[in-house]
């Protein structure tokens, strides 16, 4: 909805109402009585209503009208002043926002370590957690991210740089049947309700190096968008996952869940941290990737 009025018109009606004549409001606002006139005569030619009655000794009183816009005006002074001062003194080193997201996992455990990380070296820079999805690249490229840490090798016009290893592991509930053994192999799950986060299973992931390899599948297999209602799912016993070991350390340590690896070697998960390949030498991107490869290697 585009405003008919200005915010001088509002300060007009609000320095009119509460000094209650022209002549204190124009002193209060810095302005001539000329000005102030004006000013009111336009805005009540743009509203096509009386804001205020005249009355003796040029005492100005708010119509009905008059006072429902000053109440209105009078609040929306009030949060630009704060968030003004906001602005002023609480952030006044902020210059740059960077928003980082997590490549198909949504876990965060790693943030509050890293954010202290990379305040202390780069306190002009804004951190903010938004949503990443299976696909860095196609987030990246339409900008609606600036930095993603990702499983797997993350397809696109991005640029890819190591940050750790890591592991694919079988995610069971403490009690299942599989959760003493050191080791599964696909046949294992044969019996099982699988659960995955994505419908069309991944190159390189564990569908691909895994499941497949074997002559069953499991019974069932249920798609649940987000990782972290999976990890519910199986704390619960409702199913079984192949997931990233690091993605769930908080629910491992905890003994909410158990991981068993697949397969006498493992299946390893290299994760990267993820910006756009156009991304300049120096960005506030890049710097921040490269404070979390580090805050990452002290995991």
């Amino acid at each position: 909805m585009t405003l008919q009025l200005e915010l001088r018109h509002y300060e007009t009606i609000v320095a009119i109402v509460e000094c209650g004549t022209m002549t204190e409001a124009a002193r209060e606002l810095n302005s001539t009585q000329s000005t102030l006139s004006h000013r009111l005569a336009e805005a009540e030619r743009r509203l096509g209503v009386r804001l205020f009655d005249r009355g003796r000794r040029r005492r100005l009183t708010p119509t009905r009208a008059g006072l429902a816009t000053h109440q209105a005006a009078s609040r929306a002074l009030d949060a630009l002043g704060r968030n003004e001062q906001v602005l002023l003194t609480e952030q006044p080193e902020v210059t740059s926002v960077v928003r980082i997201a997590v490549g198909s996992y949504d876990c965060f455990h790693w943030y509050p370590s890293f954010i202290e990380h990379s305040r202390r070296r780069d306190p002009d820079v804004e951190l903010q957690l938004v949503a990443g999805g299976d696909t860095p690249g196609d987030a990246l490229a339409a900008l609606d991210v600036d930095l993603v840490i990702a499983p797997g090798t993350p397809s696109g016009a991005v640029d890819l740089r190591p940050a750790f290893g890591d592991e694919l592991m079988l995610i069971v509930a403490p009690d299942h049947p599989l959760a003493d053994r050191d080791m599964v192999e696909p046949a294992d799950l044969l019996g099982e309700t699988y659960l995955t986060y994505n419908p069309t299973p991944a190159p390189g992931f564990e569908y691909d190096r895994f499941i497949r390899s074997g002559e069953e599948y499991p019974r069932v297999v249920t798609v649940v968008p987000q990782t972290a209602a999976i990890t519910e799912l199986v704390a619960a016993g409702a199913g079984v996952s192949i997931l990233s070991r690091w993605a769930l350390t908080s629910a491992i340590a905890a003994g909410r869940v158990v991981a068993v690896r697949c397969g006498p070697g493992g299946l390893r998960l290299d994760w990267h941290v993820v910006v756009r390949l156009t991304e300049p030498p120096g960005s506030p991107a890049r710097r921040v990737g490269d404070h979390l490869i580090e805050s990452l290697a002290h995991r």
